[in-house]
């Protein structure tokens, strides 16, 4: 049973943290127990009387976690937490009625929030590195407002990809101590622009100098998964296309058009050769136009060489009909049937799988990314799924790669991002 000396030490140093100060910029892998520790901290801080009531900002996936967690943990017990789900006017009433604790909410419902008398004084969001990238002005006025004198940013990856969007994130939590209040400050102060002015690359010795501006708003929870869970190994089955779809796929990437799919831009070709890497391609009235299977095929006998309870992320919807068609007679036709031991095969799409479930890992410890992810946060977080407390294998992580695709440059996009992060971490590990 879990109980408060449940709690590991980097746990109970990132609860002392955040009960202390009164902003925090909180970067902890998946896995390392944030739900928990925020919740520690806010009842903490709630029976001191320092603040009266706190917002949380999370996936949509994730915010009923919230107040599930609080069962977990007998020293929650009293912790009122309220998640803020529905219709409007169903979140209003929960949000009009008088009580000292915490309001949970959607990223996608946080401005909504903020618009109405929530009568909170504190808040944390939760992927701070996706509401970054959100351009709502008035929500960055609003989340940096006087009115939330305790602020708490939460990140796996702050710097998954570059160091650019470390301005609005610091500055939602910090109100601009960091970096000042001008993000072309920012970007002119550290990065050197092309003379359009749209990308920027980092002024050298730029990184260290601006990792020491966060080094006091920033508390990194120790990564213990390697000590306390079975090694992870990452593969990659690399396979080839048919030559009809090279020819296909050539067309496409030189001239933009393949028949009667045409891509008006750079990024809609990306998707058109994504598509055509795994053997189909959509046209404009959303219809598939097939090629071949040949990534089909390598999940197949991917799975034949195990034949053992497995989870497949896939990403586009024509690749997932096509993963349920062939494996149709191993199937689980859901999370809980899977878990419950119904079924050898969970298909999912990588988003859907990424924040909010527990229970894979005690079913499984293979893993096949059918395509390689963009994200390095998604990825990371699916692979969480798998390889956490209670996994009693050791975890395989397989993605498929289509040579001389845009699937190399995905893996070494992801793989670069990854220096970023090391960077990041080797910082504020060293201070």
């Amino acid at each position: 049973m879990l109980s408060e000396k449940s709690l590991k030490p980097e746990q109970v140093e990132a609860i002392e943290r955040l009960s202390t100060r009164k902003t925090t910029l909180l970067v902890a892998p998946t896995g390392a127990g944030k739900t928990v520790i925020c919740l520690s901290a806010i009842q903490r801080i709630l029976a001191a009387g320092k603040l009266k009531r706190v917002i949380v900002a999370c996936p949509a996936k994730v915010v009923s976690v919230w107040p599930k967690e609080v069962a977990k943990w007998p020293h929650l017990k009293g912790l009122i937490v309220k998640d803020l789900t529905g219709e409007p006017e169903i979140r209003s009433a929960k949000l009009d009625l008088p009580f000292i604790g915490v309001i949970v909410v959607s990223l996608n419902n946080l401005e909504w929030l903020l618009n109405q008398d929530h009568y909170a004084d504190g808040i944390i969001i939760d992927e701070l590195s996706k509401a970054a990238g959100r351009q709502t002005k008035g929500l960055n006025t609003k989340v940096r407002g006087d009115c939330f004198i305790w602020r708490v940013g939460m990140s796996a990856t702050p710097v998954s990809q570059d160091f650019e969007k470390l301005f609005t994130m610091c500055r939602r939590v910090d109100k601009g101590k960091a970096f000042g209040t001008n993000k072309n400050n920012y970007l002119n102060k550290y990065f050197y622009s092309d003379y359009m002015g749209y990308n920027w690359t980092l002024k050298e010795g730029s990184s260290a100098l601006i990792l020491s501006q966060i080094t006091k708003l920033v508390h990194m929870v120790g990564d213990t998964k390697e000590a306390d869970l079975p090694k992870l190994t990452e593969e990659f089955i690399r396979f080839d296309m048919p030559d009809a779809t090279r020819v296909a796929y050539k067309k496409m990437k030189k001239h933009m058009l393949v028949g009667d799919v045409a891509a008006v831009n750079a990024a809609v070709r990306d998707g058109k050769l994504r598509q055509l890497s795994s053997g189909f391609v959509y046209n404009e009235a959303k219809a598939v136009l097939k090629y071949d299977g040949a990534r089909i095929d390598v999940a197949v006998d991917w799975w034949l060489a195990r034949k053992r309870p497995c989870v497949i992320f896939y990403e586009y919807v024509e690749q997932g009909a096509r993963l349920n068609q062939v494996f149709r007679k191993q199937l689980s036709a859901n999370i809980d049937d899977f878990i419950s031991g119904k079924g050898e095969v969970l298909i999912a799409q990588i988003s859907s799988l990424s924040h909010g479930v527990d229970g894979l890992q005690n079913v499984s410890h293979d893993a096949l990314f059918f395509h390689p992810v963009w994200s390095r946060d998604q990825k990371e977080q699916a692979i969480g799924r798998l390889w956490r407390t209670g996994q009693q294998h050791e975890v395989t992580i397989t993605t498929l790669v289509c040579d001389n695709t845009l699937d190399d440059v995905v893996v070494a996009r992801v793989e670069g991002r990854a220096e970023w992060m090391d960077l990041f971490t080797k910082h504020m590990e060293g201070r």
